[in-house]
């Protein structure tokens, strides 16, 4: 009987050497397939019992023997790409638990930087200039409002920072009653103050947390709910004096209400380090706007985040080879 095959299918620079030793220790006398290759995974194809990486897409549903993907990132993006392997029975994890740290030192290196003039003082000082800059071109970070949407494992780490700042948190999530269980206290309001003092409400009080924020958070998650959650509308509730800062994914906004609004000022700017089509077009109006500071998407990004990934990934190796539950696994038909 021929061997079962844990393909690992990740990009040059994410590939360690001791990858693949690692996972012939772990994997119970499976074969180690290491490529991302399509014509090299093809003949192996029956014999694929286990997936890790950034797996060609079109190759998975002809994967019959197909029973669990564990991917490198923290969203399913794959769902929305290929809607059709929600219909596969394989299991789906995410690599959840490892970004909260970066993208955290990402938001606020963002939010310092624009609130201390930073890209100004960037931009002058390769023309050699002294940049006076008066008090009132200036904020605190103290005293400010954040609303943190998709409060989740990065949403905690984020609200313990800004609570350091001085800042008040407030952090909105589908199901309050999972934070709740957190606090120990199945009792607590729809909306409540946790123990690290973040208020915690329903997503569907987003309105009513709007024109009370001064930064707003986007993390959620890609999925059909999110597809532009943010709008014309959500704009429109927050103050002229704020901030829309998305981390999360780009396809959460509708670029289109979030330029216009940017255009009317009636939100003071937007910090992106995501967009609704990657890379950003070199058209896009929002490279030549001066309230807009952009990223390429690397906040979660980190100098060890391979080798993080495939701490979890070995965990859960563990874990299927043992028969237990599998950790961050994602409902297919949700998204998440």
């Amino acid at each position: 009987m021929e061997k079962k095959v844990i393909l690992l299918s990740l990009p040059p620079l994410r590939l360690l050497p001791e990858f693949k030793a690692q996972l012939e220790a772990a994997g119970n006398g499976r074969e180690v397939l290491v490529s991302m290759d399509p014509a090299v995974i093809e003949p192996h194809l029956d014999r694929i019992e286990i997936g890790m990486g950034d797996i060609p897409l079109d190759l998975v549903p002809r994967m019959k023997g197909f029973k669990w993907w564990q991917l490198w990132s923290a969203g399913a993006d794959i769902l929305q790409r290929l809607p059709a392997l929600k219909e596969l029975l394989f299991k789906l994890c995410i690599s959840t638990g490892m970004h909260g740290q970066q993208m955290t030192e990402h938001l606020f290196a963002m939010l310092l930087g624009w609130s201390r003039c930073m890209s100004t003082a960037y931009t002058v000082q390769r023309e050699h200039k002294w940049l006076m800059v008066k008090d009132q071109q200036l904020s605190s970070l103290a005293g400010k409002t954040m609303l943190i949407l998709g409060y989740g494992t990065i949403g905690r780490t984020m609200a313990k920072i800004a609570l350091a700042f001085g800042m008040k948190v407030t952090g909105l999530c589908r199901n309050p009653g999972a934070a709740r269980h957190s606090e120990g206290n199945k009792d607590l309001p729809p909306s409540f103050e946790d123990s690290g003092g973040v208020m915690v409400a329903e997503a569907a009080k987003l309105k009513e947390f709007l024109p009370l924020s001064d930064y707003v958070v986007n993390i959620l998650p890609s999925t059909p709910d999110t597809r532009h959650y943010f709008g014309a509308a959500e704009f429109s509730a927050m103050k002229n004096s704020a901030l829309y800062i998305n981390l999360g994914r780009g396809a959460t906004t509708c670029e289109a209400d979030l330029i216009d609004a940017l255009r009317k000022k009636s939100i003071a700017g937007a910090l992106l380090d995501v967009t609704e089509i990657e890379p950003l077009p070199a058209d896009s109006p929002l490279w030549d706007m001066d309230n807009v500071i952009i990223t390429g998407h690397y906040a979660g990004c980190h100098p060890d985040y391979t080798r993080m990934a495939m701490a979890i990934a070995l965990d859960n190796l563990g874990r299927y080879n043992r028969g237990e539950p599998l950790k961050n696994l994602v409902d297919k038909k949700r998204g998440y």
